[in-house]
């Protein structure tokens, strides 16, 4: 909520933010598109969560003929499943809205598929174009050195020998392998600021799941004394 009140907030809208159930039902119960007194152009900004336990948000006397809604749906590849809550309660919250689902990862698979559910894409936006923006930074793949390839190769096959025929998702998150991964890591880390000369680089880590970024900051607050 607060990344997004930024972001409208810059475009020029005056972001008005829902922040409990009781302020959702009665913000559909004003017979009105815009909250604040000037008339400025105006969007709500709530998060999905606030329909999860509330079938009848909308009853179909509380609805004013004369609001159109339109739902810009951030992220849909995440909460917004069929068989769930969320999307149930959004969608059944006003019959009558337009719903437009805006995600940078679709779910394309046979089993749950993002056009499915929202239809057809209105409009694409390419990673290329992204970077040609200046909104996204190019990203450049290197491999992992070839003695931390064979250190983690290493650790598979312990961790396999331990655990017998352990699903991908623990293996990962295994200490065995995250150590030496994190070792890795790290070192590059340092290494590359080193090589550009610029103490300013950050990082982030993408991690396989929860369980092995939940691994990787226990031996991170472990091993590591001070923050490179």
């Amino acid at each position: 909520m607060i990344q997004a009140n930024k972001e409208f907030t810059s475009r020029g809208l005056v972001v008005h933010t829902v922040n409990s159930k009781d302020e959702l039902v009665n913000d559909f119960k004003v017979r009105g598109a815009i909250h604040n007194l000037s008339g400025q152009r105006e969007i709500t900004v709530v998060n999905i969560q606030k329909f999860k336990d509330d079938t009848d948000v909308l009853r179909e006397n509380d609805y004013d003929i004369s609001i159109q809604r339109i739902y810009f749906l951030d992220e849909v590849h995440r909460s917004y499943n069929p068989k769930g809550n969320f999307l149930a309660n959004l969608i059944n919250s006003d019959r009558n809205a337009i719903l437009i689902g805006l995600t940078g990862t679709p779910l394309i698979g046979d089993k749950r598929n993002s056009r499915d559910t929202f239809g057809d894409y209105i409009h694409k936006y390419y990673y290329n174009k992204s970077i040609e923006d200046g909104y996204t930074l190019k990203l450049i793949r290197e491999d992992i050195e070839t003695s931390y390839k064979m250190k983690l190769e290493l650790a598979l096959k312990e961790i396999e020998i331990l655990k017998g025929d352990a699903d991908k998702r623990f293996v990962f998150a295994h200490e065995k392998f995250v150590e030496p991964m994190l070792d890795y890591i790290v070192n590059d880390f340092k290494q590359s600021r080193i090589r550009f000369g610029d103490n300013s680089i950050g990082g982030m880590v993408v991690c396989d799941s929860s369980d092995q970024a939940a691994m990787m900051l226990e031996i991170f607050n472990k091993n590591i004394l001070a923050p490179c």
